[in-house]
């Protein structure tokens, strides 16, 4: 199947529970400071409570009972075949939902995964309340990870942007691992397979562990060279030039 084919499709695969991975789990420190970041965005005050926030791109739901805190419902659209979606995404990423229906739009390491992050924003743009809340990540330095397709990494500054075209307003932005936990994670990326199955396991416990020392020692700051920036961003009041959806 082409890129082409692959890009409006839903694959289905064992997500496992993003909230509790384990210690020998590739992603450990990834996931486990993805959850603190999400949880101190959810606990600010900068985030308004509400009646809905729409997970878009939802996957198997892993944060639902964390925005439930502050949100009486919780909604997650994704492609036809996912089991865990309320809602089916349409034709270029179009949801059915009305205009300005939506209080918080979340959206998890989703933004590298779509052909025009353009259309996928103004969506959100259109869905949100004026005011509305974008909390999202997404990916700085990374390898490649098709699911269906991979497209897009970001600078802090090109990320920025992207959300100001397209009507946002950011008001936190948090990243997960500096420039040594990168280069530590590539690297255990770069060399597990290479080793016999039965010493992967091991090996990523130890690559991990040495992960979370670096991110010890390194005070909680904004990173410029970071895996993952999570941002706060709220529906502005500027004009913005329209976009058509394909």
């Amino acid at each position: 199947m082409g890129t082409t084919d692959r890009r409006h499709s839903y694959v289905a695969q064992e997500r496992g529970d993003r909230t509790r991975p384990p210690r020998s789990h590739p992603r450990y420190w990834v996931l486990t400071l993805l959850l603190q970041k999400l949880e101190r965005v959810v606990a600010s005050e900068w985030l308004p409570a509400g009646d809905t926030a729409l997970d878009y791109g939802c996957g198997n739901k892993p944060y639902e009972a964390l925005f439930r805190r502050k949100f009486s419902e919780f909604v997650g659209a994704d492609y036809a075949g996912n089991s865990h979606a309320d809602l089916v995404i349409g034709p270029g990423g179009k949801l059915p939902v009305e205009d300005q229906s939506i209080d918080c739009v979340v959206s998890t390491q989703v933004l590298e995964h779509v052909e025009d992050p353009r259309v996928y924003l103004a969506e959100a743009y259109r869905a949100l309340k004026p005011g509305g809340s974008l909390v999202l990540s997404t990916h700085g330095m990374w390898r490649y990870h098709a699911d269906p397709a991979d497209y897009w990494r970001w600078t802090l500054d090109g990320l920025h942007l992207e959300l100001y075209h397209a009507g946002f307003d950011v008001w936190w932005t948090q990243s997960i691992l500096g420039l040594a936990s990168c280069a530590l994670l590539l690297w255990q990326d770069a060399t597990a397979d290479s080793f016999p199955r039965w010493v992967r396991r091991p090996y990523t416990w130890l690559m991990q562990s040495a992960i979370g020392l670096f991110e010890r020692w390194q005070p909680d700051n904004l990173s410029w060279d970071a895996c993952i920036y999570v941002v706060l961003a709220r529906k502005g009041e500027r004009a913005r030039p329209g976009l058509e959806l394909a």
